[in-house]
């Protein structure tokens, strides 16, 4: 059984220093006898900048799941915080794939407590009430916020990124009265947000790269 865990980028638009900088956290909650492949989708938008690319992500992940070797990845990652056409990935790969918002939405669930995702822009947020619409097992949802910000945009400027997302976790806890956050894009999950936050406003922060990796390193052992 192979070790190494296919992370599926849906984005093909990010610099090679970006996507350096991605590898380099997503790393640190690897484990030292288990190995990532960073896989772009080719056919894949540049980003996510409207509703209709969330479809374009489904179908360039569909089309690489029905070439990929079987016996090349133990278990894939779809690296969409909010799980885009998730359901027809899972129908297409020949390999277990770990949604990261299903496995969150699940830790959520056990933590018990109402939850708030906060997300990109309002593209997102719509994706993202999909996700809990669909869910079997999931947290109370009290709302779902943006920090209106699409992804190109994020990477041009990662300090007002990280200033609008504490903003808006800021207002999930102090207005909406959620007790719990969701970091709802992959993008936030690299922004070192989450242990400041969790300290000053005393509840979990969930970060999806986290959560995903943690998921895919059980089910690898599990399959092992």
């Amino acid at each position: 059984m192979s070790n190494l865990i296919g992370w599926c980028v849906p984005i093909t638009g990010f610099t090679e220093s970006e996507n350096a900088r991605r590898r380099k956290i997503i790393e640190q909650w690897l484990p030292d006898d288990v190995r990532l492949e960073m896989v772009p989708l080719e056919g894949g938008p540049k980003f996510v900048d409207k509703r209709a690319d969330f479809n374009t992500v489904e179908k360039a992940g569909v089309a690489f799941l029905s070439k990929i070797d079987p016996q090349r990845y133990g278990v894939l990652i779809s690296a969409g915080a909010i799980d885009p056409g998730l359901d027809s990935l899972r129908a297409s790969a020949p390999v277990p794939i770990i949604g990261p918002g299903e496995a969150a939405m699940f830790v959520a669930a056990l933590i018990g407590k109402p939850l708030s995702i906060v997300t990109l822009d309002e593209h997102a947020v719509a994706v993202a009430t999909e996700l809990a619409q669909h869910l079997v097992v999931k947290p109370k949802i009290v709302s779902i916020r943006s920090i209106e910000m699409p992804a190109r945009q994020i990477v041009d400027d990662l300090d007002a990124a990280r200033a609008a997302t504490q903003r808006e976790c800021r207002a999930a806890v102090r207005t909406d009265g959620a007790q719990a956050v969701y970091l709802g894009a992959m993008t936030l999950g690299t922004l070192g947000v989450e242990d400041g936050l969790r300290r000053e406003l005393g509840v979990p922060v969930l970060n999806p790269i986290e959560i995903a990796l943690a998921t895919a390193v059980q089910c690898l052992r599990a399959r092992q």
